[in-house]
């Protein structure tokens, strides 16, 4: 078996964002030989070499590398007694992303969100990045390629959970996904009118069609119609209200 294929099936048991552990199987033919193997790190763009180290188990933690960068890992099976390699195994493997930090909601609209976030990677201008929108049960995944996204298409006064996970050039190979909750704003209300006016009351009325309106409150602002002074702010539960106390 010496020079041929004394190993197979090289893969990656576990990818961080620094390190990768490899494993590989001996072939049953050559189970009674003692080997060590040499662990080469390449570049995965060049080839150009890294990292060299050696192990006398079927398994190896490559650590100290670059996130969501490429590599070329080789394995190189020697037979312990006379130093004869066997045939090099190889195996091309992305490191996962960091993920994204300081996400934040840039806008909130009725039927939007826009995101951004920030990314240090010296890897990153090869990164898209894959947002999971959550709402109870239903959940959509898009793709963007910058660190900003808006969200469009979404449902008025709902809450959402988003979260942004970072992607590296192979398109699969992912960083840990970070989450943000939000509400879209809700609709406004329309046909606001007065139902009936006293001389110390006004009771208003008005429509919401939303459907997450089951759960809205309302705000009323009053202002003093001359100079704009701010005289109350109430809450009401209810699509109508009695505004007392006026002059």
């Amino acid at each position: 078996f010496i020079g041929s294929s004394l190993i197979y099936n090289v893969t990656a048991e576990s990818i961080t964002v620094t390190s990768v552990k490899l494993k590989w199987v001996v072939d049953e033919n050559a189970s009674d030989l003692k080997m060590t193997y040499r662990i080469g790190v390449l570049n995965g763009t060049d080839d150009t070499l890294l990292v060299r180290q050696t192990t006398n188990e079927i398994e190896v933690e490559i650590t100290g590398l670059i996130p969501g960068t490429l590599y070329n890992f080789t394995v190189f099976p020697i037979v312990y007694d006379n130093g004869t390699e066997g045939e090099e195994m190889s195996r091309k493997i992305y490191t996962r992303p960091s993920p994204v930090h300081n996400l934040t909601a840039e806008s909130i609209g009725v039927t939007s969100v826009t995101l951004k976030w920030e990314v240090t990677d010296s890897a990153s201008d090869s990164y898209t990045y894959r947002i999971e929108i959550v709402n109870g049960t239903f959940v959509e995944n898009r793709r963007f390629n910058e660190t900003k996204a808006e969200i469009a298409n979404l449902t008025a006064g709902t809450l959402y959970n988003f979260t942004v996970f970072t992607v590296a050039a192979d398109n699969e190979t992912e960083g840990e996904g970070v989450s943000i909750d939000l509400y879209t704003r809700p609709s406004p209300v329309h046909n606001l009118t007065a139902e009936s006016i006293g001389v110390t009351s006004v009771t208003l009325k008005w429509e919401m069609n939303d459907s997450a309106s089951d759960s809205y409150t309302y705000r009323i602002e009053v202002v003093n119609g001359t100079d704009n002074t701010l005289l109350m702010n109430k809450p009401f539960s209810e699509t109508k209200a009695e505004i007392t106390g006026l002059i």
